[in-house]
């Protein structure tokens, strides 16, 4: 049987990915989270309020400082990084079993909704979080179960391994705290599979490099009142009771997120292994450590807070080497690359569901199809996507009124966007404010406008006699539009937007004048 040259078939499955993610990058809007953290890099800190500030730093990174524009330039970093995974992960199958098992963990990394798109398309945490825990799993896989117990082949790597581990869990944590629990697995396979390694001292370096690494995080929170760690401890919701709607998101959106013809061939795979096993005790039980901790940890906490819900994703990556190895075996048996018949299935439905998306967001079929849009509902009330739909079309609807209004004295040229949410404010800080020549600020509690407390500060703040923007949206409830009758002396609809799909109406854009403010901001507040 002739041996295929597996290399060659992940690098083309790179290329084929990053030409599609690519194409979505250049043709999708930036969606409410994505905006909030490009603020992290036009706004660049230590840390943040709520996340670490790695995606941020990746950003500047790709863009030249946010010198290159464009939601392609944006998300480059995620691009670039989601087929750097696709490599790594093919290295770790390798190293494992052999060429075919690193090629078809490739295949399931690259059909799972979340690791090809969420993490790998999107500017958002995960992007960096993944990139960083697959060098961490590969040099824990290196550390921990050298391939030669004397060293011979690389002295070097056995000893800087756990270091350069512990370095990656470091910046992984940087990017999104839920990578801490890489150490729990690591613990636990300590535990249950070699407690010599509690007798290491690069194990124990790795950890003082980890927690070495969070000091820009520990810094910014020294600096302010250490607002961060309060945010994640009211995350914890404990005094709440059990959050039963969030513990069933815990379960069922990590299952459909990652594929859930993915999670059958997991499934799949664990049970031919329990009969004939197909790859070593030690790599099973690694594997499995830096898996299932994370899980039931992730699934547990979500009992109480909705912040663990995707950390479920991470530990579903050892499973795909696990599966990816046993898929090797099954190709043996058939010289079929695409074999079994899920892994057909698997891409099938990675495909539909890609298309159909796209589909929706430029004609809105589901609408149709489904009636979202019901009788005493607000046009666009029910189709999450419209807040990525038609922004730089009302950019431009209003540049217009805003030029009319300067240019007629209706209002300042030192006029800017109010907004109550962080995600709100920060699409229309890059959609409207910023190729406009304004900017926005935020007004409302911390847990709502996050960042913006610190970027409506740098700004100068609120202050009364100031007139402002306010666009407000058919998706979005009437508590902005009452803040304006209740705080400023005058207020105007200068325009109302509908964008359409094929020639019907599918939200409302309403762009108000708020002026004068007349009761003071700190008070009011």
């Amino acid at each position: 049987m002739k041996e295929l040259n597996y290399k060659k078939y992940v690098i083309l499955l790179i290329a084929i990915s990053a030409a599609i993610r690519s194409i979505m990058a250049i043709v999708l809007n930036l969606g409410g989270e994505e905006a909030y953290y490009w603020t992290f890099s036009l706004f660049p800190e230590l840390g943040n309020f709520d996340q670490p500030p790695m995606v941020g730093w990746f950003i500047q990174l790709f863009t030249n400082n946010l010198s290159l524009r464009g939601e392609f330039f944006l998300r480059l970093s995620s691009i670039a990084t989601g087929c750097a995974n696709i490599w790594i992960i093919y290295i770790i199958g390798r190293r494992i079993k052999g060429e075919s098992a690193g090629f078809y963990s490739a295949l399931l990394y690259s059909f799972s909704f979340y690791l090809s798109l969420v993490a790998g398309l999107f500017i958002l945490p995960e992007g960096p979080q993944t990139f960083f825990y697959l060098l961490s799993l590969y040099f824990l896989l290196e550390g921990l179960i050298p391939r030669d117990k004397n060293c011979a082949e690389s002295r070097m790597l056995c000893r800087m391994a756990l270091v350069l581990a512990g370095l990656f869990i470091g910046f992984a944590t940087l990017s999104k705290f839920s990578s801490i629990l890489l150490w729990l697995g690591v613990a636990v396979y300590a535990i249950s599979n070699d407690r010599s390694l509690f007798k290491r001292t690069d194990l124990y370096l790795a950890a003082i490099v980890t927690l070495a690494s969070l000091l820009p995080v520990i810094l910014w929170n020294v600096n302010n009142d250490f607002l961060g760690v309060e945010y994640l401890a009211g995350t914890m919701k404990f005094s709440g009771g059990i959050n039963l709607q969030a513990f069933l998101k815990g379960i069922f959106i990590p299952f459909l997120i990652n594929n859930p013809v993915n999670l059958y061939i997991i499934y799949k795979s664990l049970i031919a292994h329990s009969r004939t096993p197909f790859i070593s005790k030690d790599h099973l039980s690694l594997l499995l450590s830096l898996s299932l901790p994370v899980i039931v940890v992730s699934i547990v906490f979500s009992l109480v807070s909705e912040s663990f819900i995707y950390a479920t994703s991470l530990g579903i990556i050892p499973f795909i080497i696990i599966a990816g190895s046993w898929l090797s075996t099954e190709h043996i048996k058939t010289n079929k690359i695409l074999n079994p018949k899920s892994l057909r299935v698997s891409l099938y439905l990675f495909a539909i569901v890609v298309i159909i998306a796209l589909t929706h967001h430029y004609t809105g079929m589901l609408n149709y199809l489904f009636s979202f849009n019901k009788e005493g509902y607000s046009i666009g009330t029910n189709d999450f996507t419209l807040d990525r739909y038609g922004l730089k079309k009302l950019s431009y609807e209003f540049k217009r009124i805003r030029d009319i209004d300067i240019a007629t004295g209706r209002i300042s040229a030192h006029s800017y966007i109010i907004e109550f949410d962080y995600k709100k404010a920060a699409l229309k800080d890059y959609y409207l404010a910023r190729p406009n020549k304004t900017f926005v600020k935020t007004w409302g509690p911390l847990s709502k406008v996050r960042k913006y407390k610190w970027i409506t500060a740098k700004q100068g703040g609120l202050k009364t006699g100031e007139s402002v923007y306010y666009v407000h949206s058919s998706r979005d409830d009437n508590k902005g539009v009452e803040f304006g009758f209740n705080n400023f002396e005058k207020v105007e609809i200068a325009k109302v937007v509908y964008l359409k799909k094929f020639g019907k109406p599918v939200i409302r854009y309403t762009i108000y004048r708020y002026k004068n403010l007349v009761n003071d901001p700190l008070k009011a507040n």
